[in-house]
């Protein structure tokens, strides 16, 4: 699930925003829904998966659909979710920081060179049971990006 603004696009509006639900392994869109001008994301996000089939599907979503309704309403209809939490969550996030991440396993690594600059990624998986105030969330996942600039120099680091 993932939200555009079409470039160049007008409306009596304004600009045209659309959410969208893709495949990730053909890039089908399977469903689309235009936000109105006047709202956001969310509210579109249950009705554009309705009447798509989510058995077993594992839906994908930015930090704006870490709501617990978009959970309930996946795992309702026999699917699975990967979101990212940001600061609109602010205990959820709190409660991811303070899991066992020096405990837990490495479990990929990868180190790719291009475009003048490095990035080094970690992943780590830790069980989240039953710490987590968030439905149905079994399981966390950190990424850490390592970046480093060729040009400057400059390394940052970033905590997914």
């Amino acid at each position: 699930m993932d939200g555009k603004t079409l470039r160049g696009s007008r409306t009596p509006d304004g600009t045209v925003h659309l959410l969208s639900a893709t495949r990730h392994d053909t890039q089908t869109v399977l469903a689309q829904w235009q936000i109105q001008a006047t709202s956001n994301e969310i509210p579109a996000f249950i009705p554009l998966l309705t009447g798509l089939d989510l058995s077993g599907m594992v839906i994908t979503a930015d930090a704006l659909h870490t709501q617990h309704a978009h959970a309930r309403h996946i795992v309702e209809k026999g699917g699975h979710y990967l979101f990212l939490v940001k600061g609109n969550q602010p205990t959820l996030h709190r409660r991811l920081n303070n899991l066992p991440w020096r405990e837990a396993i490495l479990n990929d690594c990868t180190d790719e060179t291009g475009h003048v600059r490095r990035e080094i990624r970690r992943m780590k998986i830790c069980t989240a049971r039953p710490a987590l105030p968030f439905p149905h969330a079994a399981q966390a996942i950190q990424i850490k990006r390592r970046h480093t600039d060729h040009r400057t120099g400059k390394t940052t680091i970033v905590t997914v």
